[in-house]
């Protein structure tokens, strides 16, 4: 038995059983995992950009709608293992629409930058989801890390008026398996990758485009 607990427990004499239970229970709570299980993580977007993120577009900056396709040849979103420990990874998926979380985050951020959706005559907005993955470290509680890359395009007429291709990093920690830590992390992610679009010059001149 560990010292410190035979200790505690001369020590509370009849209350010695209890003691010794809360501290395993402690011990016990500090201690890292054998192995991690499979987890499903649904996807909800909330922003997670700071108000000095969004990029100043010009006022002119319309488009006359958003489409959002999920590109991914992976459909994983990532994977979750034990520190130091290879034979304990496990994928991460989601049953969400990523196409529908994604425009739903980039309708967000445009409106945000200022940006009128709807308007007859202005360019479409696409964007491609190429890729989604994180890394969940878990320890006693988890480091998380997601990456995000995303292709974008103005088109109007059939025309391709710009063109470009991001990506958006962000970290997190908290408790294991936690769905709202991949969800603060992923969304971190998509804020930077779109506003990284965003901030592109030649975005910022074509988003005019034929405007009047």
């Amino acid at each position: 038995m560990n010292p410190q607990i035979s200790t505690i427990i001369r020590r509370s004499g009849p209350m010695g059983w209890p003691c010794f239970m809360m501290a395993l229970a402690f011990a016990s709570s500090c201690s890292t995992p054998s192995s991690v299980a499979l987890i499903s993580i649904p996807l909800d977007y909330k922003t997670m950009a700071e108000p000095g993120d969004f990029p100043s577009l010009p006022a002119c900056a319309s488009l006359s709608g958003v489409e959002v396709v999920d590109g991914r040849a992976e459909k994983t979103i990532g994977k979750r293992f034990i520190e130091g420990n290879a034979s304990t990874v496990v994928p991460v998926t989601t049953s969400s629409d990523v196409a529908t979380w994604a425009r739903n985050g980039a309708l967000d951020i445009l409106r945000s930058s200022g940006v009128t959706i709807g308007k007859p005559g202005a360019p479409v907005l696409r964007l491609a989801i190429e890729e989604i993955r994180t890394n969940e470290n878990v320890v006693r509680r988890s480091g998380y890390d997601g990456r995000i890359v995303a292709s974008g395009q103005l088109i109007r007429g059939g025309t391709v008026l710009w063109s470009d291709r991001g990506n958006g990093s962000a970290e997190n920690y908290g408790y294991s398996g936690r769905a709202d830590n991949y969800q603060e992390t992923l969304n971190h992610a998509l804020d930077r990758a779109v506003l990284g679009l965003l901030s592109r010059p030649q975005f910022r001149k074509e988003i005019c485009s034929g405007q009047r």
